[in-house]
């Protein structure tokens, strides 16, 4: 008898994550080449008691990325993604030489996502799972400094 292996990525349905409260920001440093990135903030139904559960939030998949995700306070969990940022440099060997900007590289991830999605790794009851969501962008005021 010949079984098939199902993929050890099968997305559950989304019952404990308050997807019109989850969102993400755009952060840009003031500081050249400070770098640029995504705040996450995932917030939990309200009803829902992680330990009566025996749910443990670990991370988040976005942007073809992969953040964990840090209790903030009961019902948020917030992560944070950094883009790697390309450097050019001068050096010193007799004449000056300019190094070529280093290539993004997009880091391999196991679902196909859009824009707007991400994947919500946890654990229920030992047992490792995933949750697709779509979290929506929220705009961030920018002070000149």
């Amino acid at each position: 008898m010949i079984m098939g292996c199902a993929s050890k990525y099968d997305l559950e349905s989304n019952s404990f994550i308050n997807t019109t409260e989850s969102y993400y920001s755009v952060w840009n440093s003031p500081i050249r080449d400070g770098g640029s990135g995504y705040s996450i903030y995932v917030v939990l139904d309200e009803k829902l008691d992680l330990n009566a559960s025996q749910i443990e939030i670990q991370g988040i998949y976005f942007k073809d990325k992969f953040s964990t995700l840090k209790y903030q306070k009961p019902g948020l969990y917030q992560g944070f993604i950094k883009n790697k940022i390309g450097s050019k440099s001068l050096e010193m060997e007799g004449v000056l030489k300019n190094n070529t900007v280093k290539e993004k590289e997009i880091e391999k991830i196991p679902f196909k996502l859009t824009d707007q999605e991400a994947v919500v790794v946890y654990k229920e009851n030992a047992i490792q799972k995933y949750t697709k969501i779509n979290l929506r962008k929220k705009e961030t005021f920018e002070t000149p400094m």
